[in-house]
């Protein structure tokens, strides 16, 4: 007997010779009227959130766990944090098809640019959002390996990978988020490492992470600097009795857990349209819609059997949480396999999905259905992350053998960013089509036994368009949005405890910003104030935009994308900047430009200019502080006290440290080079001493920057400097002394 597999399609899939004029109502009352039907049957609210006890983003706990999720202190090596993969600025994920964990050439890059240190490729699948990663119910994991025993009873208990398939996890914790953060710390190419604790447990590891944090114990004296016990102690108490220790490694998952739970990003257009909003979303979204909801009733419950199967994708991503909440959470789809696979197969770059947990050959080369919530800005999508757009995702589902036959004819990985700058592109997966074969062969032969499975669907680029339209309805405008964003980001104010804070940077080096689709339109003109950490689409030929700094010492970093070779950026701190009275010009960094200035703040003016006119460009502010030191380890200075006389008066020479005298010292600079960078640091001594730079003699009144912390080590880093001399004081209060001081320019 023939079989009809139905509902097994992930992301969406519409069935065979259906199209939108076949089943849409012409006039837009009998949509709404329609999709209203379609909302009751589906039993849609348009809330997620009544009994789910999300946190609020300011709870200490939470608050803590944000600390933990951006630090490094948590991979062995101390170089991936757990936001190095999920950061908020990059749709909870990386922006890349495949992760980049441990071994990146520059740890603090992120997105397109970040490199292994060999240029190989080590983990096998694409990084999930955490975005709304607690609307999951059933498990964790592109493969599932994380999964509740019975979802419809978690009081059953986690399966993990720590335990055997169908057996629960005693020290899984109390929710999914928990036991699925106590995985990437032990796996050796995302965050333990090839070399940290090699035959040891994974339980062996995680103990020494906790005690790493804790300052105790085999991790005791890891970190130079080690703030963490009072975090935990305001969330979790003060250890009462001995033996009792309040930084245990299940603390450090509960507090990651609640992070990433606060993470509640659900307040979006389509939600207000089930709530009762009719013009929350536009005509072509309410087609795609009727299309991705459309589903008659079975003839046992009444229906007629339709000529045609209808749209699937509510089978596979229903309900409000638009996850798996019906039959089988896993499907097998022959997305191109790319990347190192994960040793199956007789290539050994095969991933056998599914199977690799449950050792189930039914489920070989399937994965977990995710959430689309957000999923507009979560891409590259798919198991390996080859496809960067939505659109190109459905046309795999329109047709799939096509679709990949392009795909591998052309190569099409070699478009994406994070591959195509390669020399060796078009090489790098030489496997890939015959691993992808082998999925697809049991795909052709699923159509051929009657499922519904990939059959090629004949959707109109209409038809694609409006389903495309409606996931973007998906979107809560807050994950487009830096300046709401930033409650889930560290802040300069809360601290490091442990001086290895993630600070993100793109390949250009300067800091992670939120990009935009330029392809959309201009989002900025002339005259406008650029947001921070925001990127702007620009058009025209001399464009003038102010910026809002909110701190002194603050550096600001403007950088385009999409630029052309004669545009230059350019900065002037008292007027609209021209190419006549600009104080810092822009440098050419991979064929963009980039500016990078130290401020205070106060409203500060660029703009961008060209001989000629630009089209969509990208331009983007982003900051960091002045005063924290890069490095992973602050700069060791010689304690030159001991082996010279003090100097209370003199010049300073690059990487020439001095002892300054007691009291107050004066200092001064030559810059020669424009556009300069200047890094000032003081070490050693007794006594509080603070630094003061100016284009004058500074004062402790009269200064332009200052670093200004209790005792003597100071840092200050100064970019965008202009040939000239430059004053720098170290000011006391009378009773320091024994400071060594040095300035480096680059």
């Amino acid at each position: 007997m023939r079989r009809r597999i139905a509902l097994l399609i992930s992301l969406c899939a519409v069935a065979s010779k259906v199209l939108a004029s076949d089943v849409l109502p012409s006039e837009e009352p009998d949509l709404d009227a329609k999709l209203a039907q379609l909302i009751a049957q589906h039993e849609l609210t348009g809330d997620l959130t009544t009994g789910a006890n999300i946190p609020a983003v300011d709870d200490p706990e939470v608050q803590l766990g944000k600390l933990l999720f951006f630090t490094k202190a948590l991979s062995g090596n101390k170089d991936v944090a757990c936001a190095s993969c999920h950061h908020p600025y990059l749709g909870g994920g990386d922006g890349l098809a495949l992760p980049i964990g441990t071994l990146a050439k520059d740890e603090d890059v992120l997105g397109p640019g970040r490199e292994t240190l060999t240029d190989n490729l080590y983990i096998p699948r694409n990084s999930p959002t955490v975005f709304n990663a607690w609307t999951e119910k059933r498990s964790l994991f592109r493969d599932a390996r994380v999964e509740f025993l019975d979802w419809l009873n978690p009081e059953r208990g986690i399966s993990t990978p720590d335990v055997p398939y169908e057996q629960a996890d005693p020290n899984a914790g109390d929710s999914l988020l928990q036991a699925q953060s106590r995985f990437p710390v032990i796996t050796a190419s995302e965050m333990r490492g090839f070399d940290f604790m090699q035959g040891q447990s994974n339980e062996a590891v995680r103990a020494h992470l906790a005690a790493r944090i804790g300052d105790y114990g085999s991790g005791q004296g890891e970190l130079f600097k080690n703030n963490w016990r009072a975090h935990f102690e305001k969330v979790y108490g003060a250890s009462t009795s001995p033996g009792e220790e309040v930084v245990t490694f299940n603390n450090i998952t509960k507090a990651i857990a609640a992070y990433e739970k606060s993470m509640n990003f659900t307040n979006n257009p389509w939600f207000a349209y089930v709530r009762g909003d009719k013009s929350a979303i536009t005509e072509s979204q309410k087609r795609g819609a009727f299309l991705y909801l459309y589903l008659p009733p079975p003839p046992s419950d009444g229906g007629e059997p339709p000529t045609d199967i209808p749209t699937q994708c509510v089978g596979c991503h229903n309900t409000d949480s638009f996850t798996q909440t019906k039959v089988s959470n896993y499907h097998r789809l022959a997305f191109p396999q790319i990347g190192p696979g994960t040793g199956a197969g007789d290539t050994q770059t095969n991933d056998l999905g599914r199977m690799h947990r449950n050792n189930s050959e039914a489920d070989i080369f399937s994965f977990r259905s995710g959430t689309l919530l957000n999923i507009e800005v979560t891409g590259p999508y798919g198991h390996a992350g080859n496809y960067d757009t939505l659109e190109q995702v459905m046309e795999h589902y329109n047709d799939y053998r096509a679709t990949l036959r392009d795909y591998f004819d052309n190569k099409r990985w070699c478009q994406q960013a994070q591959f195509k700058h390669r020399e060796d592109c078009e090489s790098l997966f030489v496997d890939a089509e015959i691993n992808t074969e082998e999925a697809a062969k049991i795909v052709d032969f699923e159509i051929s036994d009657g499922a519904p499975v990939l059959v090629p669907l004949d959707l109109s680029e209409q038809d694609i368009t409006d389903l495309v339209n409606f996931m973007k309805a998906l979107t809560d405008p807050c994950v487009k949005d830096a300046a709401c964003l930033q409650a889930w980001l560290p802040q300069p104010h809360e601290g490091d405890p442990d001086g290895l804070q993630l600070r993100a940077k793109n390949e250009l080096g300067v800091p992670l910003y939120l990009p935009a689709n330029c392809l959309e339109g201009d989002t900025a003109s002339s005259g406008d104030t650029l947001k921070l950490d925001q990127a702007e689409c620009i058009s025209g030929q001399m464009q003038y935009f102010k910026v809002q700094v909110n701190h002194d010492n603050t550096t600001l970093y403007l950088s385009t994308r999409g630029a052309q070779k004669t545009t230059r950026l350019l900065y002037n701190p008292r007027q609209w900047a021209t190419e006549n009275n600009a104080v810092v010009r822009s440098k050419t960094v991979h064929a963009e430009q980039v500016l990078t200035v130290t401020l205070n703040k106060g409203i500060h003016y660029v703009s961008i200019a060209d001989s000629k006119p630009y089209q969509s460009v990208m331009l983007a502010a982003s900051y960091d502080s002045a005063l924290r030191e890069g490095a992973k380890k602050p700069k060791e200075l010689p304690d030159t006290c001991r082996s010279m006389p003090p100097l209370n008066y003199g010049q300073l020479f690059d990487e020439q440290a001095v002892c300054a005298g007691a009291g107050d010292s004066h200092f001064y600079i030559k810059i020669t080079e424009p556009d300069s960078q200047v890094e000032i640091r003081t070490r050693h001594g007794f006594g509080n001493t603070n630094l003061y730079v100016g284009q004058f003699w500074p004062s402790r009144n009269f200064y332009d920057f200052s670093s200004q912390h209790s005792g003597s080590d100071e840092y200050l880093k100064l970019d965008g400097l202009q040939p000239g001399w430059y004053f720098v004081s170290t000011l006391g209060e009378g009773a320091n002394h024994g400071t060594t001081i040095e300035v480096d320019i680059k």
